[in-house]
């Protein structure tokens, strides 16, 4: 990973991106708990990854990457 994404996802979880992901896994979990809240589960624990490293990803089409 590039030094300037590193330092701002330091600085990220430092102010407030940590919690912001615990509460998307908090949510994530309790969506499993039913059938129904399955595949919103599955999107949230995917919103938690993105919300505890935001600088550096890039979000890209399904179509690009399975064809």
């Amino acid at each position: 990973m590039p030094v300037l994404p590193l330092l701002l996802n330091i600085l990220w979880i430092v102010f407030g991106g940590l919690w912001m992901a615990a509460g998307w896994v908090l949510a994530a979990v309790l969506m499993a708990i039913t059938i129904v809240g399955l595949p919103w589960a599955r999107a949230a624990f995917n919103i938690a990854a993105y919300t505890l490293l935001p600088f550096g990803q890039r979000a890209v089409r399904r179509e690009s990457v399975t064809g």
